[in-house]
């Protein structure tokens, strides 16, 4: 068994994946020890990660059997690390995210947006936000990347298509109109990606099925049939995908909204609905990572597993590698989506039915009606502010404000020069001018001298003393009159 510490390079990666039989996670001495591996390869290890230099955010659980015990999941909930159950099947589990801020208004504004003319419009914004993406992975990424190769036509004509759906996008009014112009633009997006040829051995080629050889197209219509991919790109976009839910589940934690209020996709029991919906900006951005992961890594039989009806599953080695890699450059992306989000949802009017300060004798009460009260809004991003008498939102649009519109540094330039302009510097003239001259006189004079530090302590005591005795004497002589 391979030991590994905190000074190991696999000890301080940012994910951390555990896979094999009997895996084990427990604190053993104050330091979270994982023990993993397969005993049939010769593969298990033990990590130990102290407190104090752990490194790790994430731990991605894909062992089929295995135990966490409790002070491992509070040891990891203290430290804030997420740790997330996936199966052999790519889908997640289950996800243990440490506790966020709660973000009451956020929340109400959420639950109440889902049911008023509000729904609309955050359902359109989620779906530009998604256009757009495809938008720059078809205009920017793919070609960039040096593909498809002979098809710029096929690939300025699917964006410019979905140009027109992301246009006409403020006409569709119902959530089935939104839906249709959602899958068109899916159809025209992975038209373009498939029949790309992957970067296979050519001894490979041989051996591998002939629709292993390139990316197949992005079947839709079922959950099952989706989940189990029948080729290997979909198996690992199918893996990402579940990353990516990882991370939009923490990224919902961090910023305060709840993954159960979804928009486009629709309550479910068994589902966190409005995770769905946040991760539809950022699914093109994974696309785009797992093309350049298996162009510069390329692709080799022993990675995928076959199964008897067809279904490919990832190994664990290609499974650890595709976390290690890739989660990390899914942070930026999907906590940007999630902070837009909520400045969006902050536009949300919640109509509230339980006055506070109003009088019982006011006249509104005996009709039944309450008052119209005038919202206010953040002097900074112009947004209602979540209560009454604030001025700003939050702390970020006070400090955003106090630098960019007050700009307190220039206006004491301003007045500095205005001063110096009179001829009263604060820094040189009155009262800071005669301190100032009265240590230099000093220090001179003791430089002048060369006295030693004993010295001087020496002559400052008795000239202390005489000082002392002078004012004595003056008060005797102010008593004897």
């Amino acid at each position: 068994m391979k030991i590994y510490r905190q000074s190991d390079r696999e000890a301080s990666d940012w994910v951390v994946v555990v896979d094999g039989y009997g895996a084990d996670i427990s604190v053993i001495r104050g330091h979270l020890v994982i023990r993993d591996g397969f005993a049939s390869e010769g593969t298990l290890r033990e990590i130990y990660f102290p407190r104090g230099r752990c490194e790790v955010e994430r731990i991605i659980v894909r062992a089929p059997a295995g135990a966490v015990t409790f002070d491992a999941i509070d040891w990891c909930s203290r430290m804030g690390i997420a740790i997330a159950f996936v199966g052999s099947n790519s889908r997640l589990i289950n996800c243990l995210v440490p506790d966020g801020p709660h973000d009451g208004p956020v929340k109400r504004a959420q639950a109440v947006s889902g049911i008023t003319d509000d729904a609309l419009r955050l359902a359109r914004f989620v779906l530009a936000r998604k256009f757009e993406s495809q938008i720059h992975a078809l205009g920017v990424e793919i070609p960039r990347l040096g593909l498809p190769s002979g098809r710029d036509a096929q690939l300025q004509t699917a964006t410019r298509e979905i140009e027109n759906c992301l246009r006409d996008l403020p006409t569709d009014s119902t959530l089935d109109s939104l839906l249709m112009r959602e899958g068109r633009a899916a159809q025209l997006y992975w038209s373009v990606l498939s029949g790309i040829p992957l970067l296979w051995p050519a001894w490979a080629l041989r051996r591998v099925p002939h629709h292993w050889s390139t990316i197949s197209p992005r079947i839709s219509g079922g959950r099952a049939r989706v989940r189990d991919a029948r080729d290997p790109f979909n198996a690992i976009i199918n893996y990402c995908y579940t990353l990516l839910e990882v991370e939009t589940r923490i990224a919902c934690a961090a910023y305060g909204l709840d993954p159960d209020f979804g928009i486009l996709h629709v309550d479910d029991r068994l589902r966190e609905s409005f995770v769905y919906d946040l991760l539809e900006p950022v699914r093109a951005v994974v696309d785009v990572l797992v093309i350049e992961f298996v162009r510069a890594k390329g692709l080799r039989p022993y990675m995928f597993h076959e199964l008897r009806d067809g279904v490919v599953r990832l190994d664990p080695d290609l499974a650890r590698s595709l976390a290690v890699s890739l989660m990390p450059k899914m942070r930026e992306p999907i906590a940007m989506e999630a902070a837009i989000y909520v400045a969006e949802l902050r536009r949300t009017t919640v109509p509230y039915r339980l006055p506070r300060f109003a009088s019982r004798t006011a006249p509104h009460y005996r009709r039944g009606r309450i008052p119209p009260t005038r919202p206010g809004y953040c002097e900074y991003c112009k947004q209602p502010v979540p209560k009454k008498r604030l001025k700003f939102c939050g702390r970020h649009c006070y400090l955003r404000h106090s630098v960019e519109v007050r700009q307190p540094i220039k206006l004491a330039y301003v007045k500095l020069a205005e001063l110096r302009a009179n001829g009263l510097s604060p820094g040189h003239g009155g009262e800071a001018a005669r301190k100032r001259g009265i240590k230099i006189a000093e220090s001179n004079r003791h430089r002048a001298m060369e006295l030693t530090p004993e010295e001087r302590r020496a002559r400052r005591t008795a000239q202390q003393r005489v000082r002392r005795m002078r004012q004595r004497l003056h008060t005797n002589g102010a008593l004897e009159s």
